[in-house]
């Protein structure tokens, strides 16, 4: 399976806190702006990590800027 295939089974919320991420944003930032708590971020965190096999937001923000999901 492609990377590009495995970021598509990213859910709406999973790819609105990744474009978050990629902006650098922290938890707490993404939280206030989707309307969620920092635990709800965490969760679709470690969700995205696994999906996309990486272990960190450095790896997902290259992710978001190279495959331009966003």
């Amino acid at each position: 399976m492609t990377l590009q295939a495995i970021v598509s089974n990213l859910t709406k919320r999973e790819t609105e806190v990744a474009k978050h991420i990629a902006t650098g944003a922290s938890n707490k930032q993404i939280a206030n702006a989707l309307f969620i708590c920092e635990r709800t971020v965490k969760a679709h965190l470690t969700s995205i990590f696994e999906k996309l096999r990486i272990k960190n937001r450095v790896e997902l923000t290259l992710i978001v800027h190279k495959i331009e999901i966003l």
